[in-house]
Formats: C-alpha cells, sequence, structure tokens
C-alpha cells in the first residue's frame, strides 16, 4: 500500500504543469545590480515654495518591490524624478548606484513619430532584449506579450488609442534592458489582459521596482513593501501595507476622498490571479 502511495504521489508530481509559463521566469534585469540602488542622506526637496520633503533618509536596494501611496500633492512623483537625478535636493544628498540603469514610465505619454509601425518604434530601441543565461526575447515576442499582436505590430502609431500608446511606451522601456524600473500610475488606460500580462513579466522581473499607483489590486500583487507620504515631508515605512496607510489617513482626517481605490475584474481574472498567487507562496 505504501508503495502505491508513493507511486501515485510521484505520477501526479510529474503531471503537474510548471507554476508559471517559461517568460514569466526570465528576469529582464540584464546589467547586474550592487548593494544599494538609491541613498537619500538628510535631504529635502523643494518645488516651487512647497517644501514635500525634510530630512529624509531613505535606502532602497537591489530586488526591492516598493509601492508607494499618498494623498495627492504629497510629492509622489516629485519623489520618483528626485530618485531619477531630474530634480535635485535642496539639502542632504542623495547617491546612486554606480550600475543602476533606469527606466521610467511616466504618467505622460511619450511622443512618437506618429508614421511609424508599432514594431518599428520597439525595434528602435532594440531588436533583442537579453534576459541573461542565453536567453533573449525579440522585439516582435516582446510586443505580442503586451497585447500587440502579429497584426497589431503593423498598426502605425498615429492610429493607437491612449491605452495602446501607454502600452507601446511601457513596451520600449523593456526592451532597453533596464534594472530599476519606476512606474508612475502604470494601470491607468490599461484593460484586464493587459494588466493581467504586465502583472506576469512584472513577478518575473529580476531587478528593482518602484511603483506609484492609486490601484490597491495591482499594488498588492507586484510590490513587497509599501511607503506613504502624508503630507508631512516624511517618507513612512508601512510594514501593515495599504490597510495602515488608510489607517493613518483616517486618524489625520483626510478619508474624504480616498487616494487608494480598488478595480473590480472579472472572476476569470481574479481566480487567475489567486491561482498564481498559491503558486508563488508554495515556492
Amino acid at each position: 500500500m505504501l508503495f502505491r502511495s508513493v507511486d501515485a504521489a510521484n505520477d501526479l508530481i510529474a503531471t503537474e504543469p510548471p507554476p508559471r509559463d517559461n517568460i514569466e521566469l526570465l528576469g529582464f534585469a540584464g546589467a547586474r545590480l550592487g548593494k544599494s540602488v538609491w541613498e537619500l542622506h538628510d535631504a529635502d526637496l523643494a518645488v516651487g515654495d512647497r517644501r514635500l520633503l525634510h530630512r529624509v533618509t531613505w535606502n532602497i536596494g537591489p530586488g526591492d518591490r516598493i509601492g508607494i501611496v499618498g494623498v495627492n500633492g504629497a510629492g509622489k512623483t516629485s519623489l520618483a524624478r528626485l530618485l531619477l537625478g531630474q530634480l535635485k535636493p535642496a539639502a542632504g544628498r542623495l547617491v546612486t548606484g554606480k550600475t543602476v540603469k533606469t527606466a521610467y514610465l511616466s504618467q505622460h505619454l511619450e511622443e512618437l513619430e506618429p508614421t511609424w509601425r508599432v514594431l518599428e518604434a520597439v525595434e528602435r530601441v532594440a531588436q533583442r532584449v537579453d534576459l541573461g543565461k542565453g536567453r533573449e526575447l525579440t522585439a516582435s515576442q516582446l510586443c505580442e506579450k503586451l497585447g500587440f499582436g502579429p497584426d497589431a505590430q503593423w498598426t502605425p502609431v498615429g492610429d493607437l488609442s491612449g491605452g495602446e500608446r501607454r502600452r507601446l511606451q511601457l513596451t520600449r522601456l523593456l526592451m532597453a534592458g533596464p534594472n530599476v524600473l519606476v512606474l508612475d500610475e502604470p494601470t491607468n488606460d490599461f484593460d484586464v489582459e493587459t494588466l493581467a500580462a504586465l502583472e506576469d513579466l512584472l513577478d518575473g522581473f529580476a531587478g528593482t521596482i518602484l511603483t506609484i499607483s492609486h490601484d490597491r489590486y495591482f499594488l498588492e500583487r507586484v510590490c513587497e513593501r509599501f511607503v506613504g507620504l502624508l503630507g508631512d515631508g516624511h517618507v513612512r515605512d508601512l510594514p501593515s501595507g495599504v490597510d495602515e496607510y488608510l489607517r493613518l489617513r483616517s486618524s489625520q482626517g483626510t478619508m474624504k476622498a480616498p487616494a487608494v481605490r480598488t478595480k473590480q475584474r472579472p472572476a476569470a481574472a481574479e481566480e487567475r490571479v489567486l491561482r498564481k498567487d498559491v503558486q508563488r507562496l508554495e515556492r
């Protein structure tokens, strides 16, 4: 009886499908990150006559997956731009790791030549992206992963909708092979299928991710740590995640307009994502 049970267990294991598609196991972070990505030391940040950050000390390391939440106007995008070097600290200093190669998905759509085809726009960044260990994706394969099928890849950029242009912007960023992704409201204008594909890609991303979003569902799928900006000049660590942020906002009496929302998704998509979560926990 014991041997039959062992045989049955082995048969079950042998027929169990892999926990992820191969594509999801591939990391896009081609350049190796060092021990540190960004370090803020007693940094102040001012935009115009507004001081957004005051004496902030914050370390971001390789492989960190951080969700940034906060009230409107607290400085979430400005914080991202500070880390990217687009804004300078009014006081203190920023230290950037020597091997950091960033890609920034901003809220603004990149202006592209409207006569370019989708595939052409991606191939102008690179023909192939190196995934490490001899693995790679062609521009066409990455386009297809993010919802541009073989026919859609020949669509002129000028004929794309706002959501499609944002998908193209993301595809071009990934094609550059970054090891740090900074995503500012990445779920804007994305349909459920594109969101699922993006979550899959980010699951397999080997580098560091910073995500600013009001979409709680997406944040909790992609990020492992959370920080909050409550308008008091500090970057507050949130060990309990979004729930802790909402409690802090409630205690400040600022719950009139929730800054984090949960998008409704079809039952099939919910089931698919739950299945992925279980598989990740089992691993």
